[in-house]
């Protein structure tokens, strides 16, 4: 999948080239590869639009969305196997969903069967989504017991192959610990990566530069995505940093920093897949700067997107990642735009379902904490 990847992003610079008549020269398996990582994003996509309308009706009190961010995540997702650790953040459900869910066991027939060499993780990919569910709406089953619905959670089913280590809200603190695992797979000799995203503005931390640092020096098996969105929190980028991309400052550690279009998970597939290969031969650590568009505040609670300009949001809009590729999947014909609604509807159909289920499900025990603070 690795080869077909790469040889997709030079056919593409081919077919431009030559003209649009080149494209359909692509390989199948090119097709499905890209295939495979739409379906994904558009999961993702429905994921983030179904909990966003029950903010707005008032279900919800806040949340965090992912929308803008999935062709990154997705994609970083598909070049890491089972038994690599994932470390996200808030806007990340596109590689979670990825990392969790075997597609063809939960939407059968949405992608082609062949589409991906990566191996899944083990277990019931349903359950395991509506667990997903129940966590963020807070229900006993979450991963949390219910006492908090966010994204603040592990999940490590080593005999399934999953190793998930949820999010710390002082941002920069995730390195740290995406490195420390990197160690310990390191240390085990098993040749297993981690991979971790992160935002722009924790970059500014002290723990980026120690972890980065440290991860370097020791060459550990460790891949650090930066979803660079250009506002962190609230705060424009040429507040945040002087160098021209954050990309650069892996030279600093001597180490590969590569910028890549956040918006094309072809091109972040392909980057990916080289860091990957880098780390599991144990040349170490790269620094991966995906660039992307602000689709939504820091969350759906503040006011944070007003202070990005008017024509600033326009353009993001116009570069919507999950629009460019269904384009790109019509303009080489491998699907037609009924063929794109049909898998809108059938994923948006599951997450309905899949939620619905969820808010039915019986809420945590208030006592239960304190038990288990007193024992």
């Amino acid at each position: 999948m690795v080869d077909h990847a790469r040889r997709s992003s030079l056919s593409d610079d081919k077919a431009t080239a030559e003209g649009p008549g080149s494209i359909r020269e692509l390989d199948d398996s090119v097709h499905d590869s890209l295939r495979e990582m739409h379906g994904y994003m558009r999961l993702a996509r429905e994921w983030d639009l179904r909990f966003e309308k029950m903010f707005r009706t008032g279900a919800l009190s806040k949340w965090y969305s992912s929308v803008g961010n999935e062709a990154t995540t997705v994609a970083a997702a598909c070049a890491i196997e089972a038994g690599d650790s994932l470390l996200t953040l808030h806007r990340d459900s596109g590689a979670i969903l990825r990392h969790y869910l075997d597609i063809h066991e939960i939407l059968p027939g949405l992608v082609p069967e062949t589409s991906s060499g990566r191996k899944s993780v083990g277990g019931d990919s349903r359950q395991r989504f509506l667990r997903l569910a129940c966590q963020m709406l807070g229900r006993k089953h979450g991963f949390s017991a219910g006492h908090e619905r966010s994204y603040h959670y592990n999940l490590i089913e080593e005999q399934h192959g999953l190793i998930h280590i949820g999010m710390i809200s002082h941002l920069g603190s995730m390195i740290p610990v995406a490195a420390g695992t990197a160690f310990a797979f390191q240390q085990q000799g098993n040749h297993q990566v981690a991979l971790n995203f992160i935002g722009e503005g924790a970059t500014s931390t002290g723990d980026f530069h120690e972890a980065l640092n440290i991860a370097s020096v020791w060459k550990l098996p460790f891949i650090l995505v930066i979803e660079n969105n250009r506002w962190a929190f609230s705060t424009p980028a040429s507040q945040q940093y002087a160098c021209q991309q954050l990309a650069d400052r892996g030279q600093g550690y001597g180490i590969p920093g590569v910028q890549v279009d956040g918006n094309d998970p072809e091109a972040v597939f392909a980057v990916m897949s080289s860091a990957v290969d880098r780390a599991r031969s144990g040349e170490g650590p790269t620094l991966i700067e995906a660039m992307l568009g602000r689709h939504r505040g820091h969350s759906e609670a503040d006011d944070s997107l007003d202070l990005v300009p008017a024509d600033e949001q326009d353009g993001y809009s116009s570069q919507d990642p999950l629009d460019l590729v269904e384009k790109k999947l019509v303009d080489r014909s491998t699907l037609s735009v009924s063929d794109l609604a049909e898998i809108r509807n059938r994923c948006a159909s599951l997450v309905m379902v899949l939620v619905d289920e969820a808010m039915s499900m019986p809420q945590p025990d208030p006592e239960s904490p304190r038990r288990i603070h007193a024992d």
